[in-house]
């Protein structure tokens, strides 16, 4: 560890929103995507945009971002937020632990920044 800060796998954190996570992976939502739908498309999950899939709820915000990629050529591609794999992110001893494997990891991911953004926020894509 480069520092006493330094998380590692077993540690708990607790997020500013309260929720608790058990530390198990330190995999990215970025490097799922790329797994599954190569490099040549953009990712833009919930309010975060990276490289390769789209992940919303908003159906609106999709539309404007698919809007927006065909102006400017950059590829999106919508992925699911597929609930039920959910449970395999629980933790005994967190509210969560911040991966939930490799099956489905894009989804995964997408669904665990989920739980850090309040369904009350509005967005507005343009």
């Amino acid at each position: 560890m480069i520092s006493g800060k330094g998380m590692r796998p077993g540690d708990i954190v607790t997020a500013s929103n309260g929720k608790t996570i058990e530390i198990v992976d330190l995999a990215t939502l970025t490097g799922a995507c790329v797994v599954a739908l190569g490099p040549s498309i953009a990712v833009f999950s919930l309010f975060i945009v990276g490289s390769k899939g789209v992940f919303t709820p908003n159906d609106d915000l999709a539309k404007e971002l698919f809007q927006a990629s065909e102006v400017s050529g950059e590829k999106f591609w919508r992925m699911p937020l597929e609930e039920s794999y959910w449970e395999s992110m629980k933790s005994g001893v967190a509210d969560m632990v911040n991966t939930g494997g490799r099956q489905g990891g894009a989804i995964n991911a997408a669904l665990f920044l989920k739980q850090f953004v309040d369904e009350k926020v509005k967005v507005d894509a343009r």
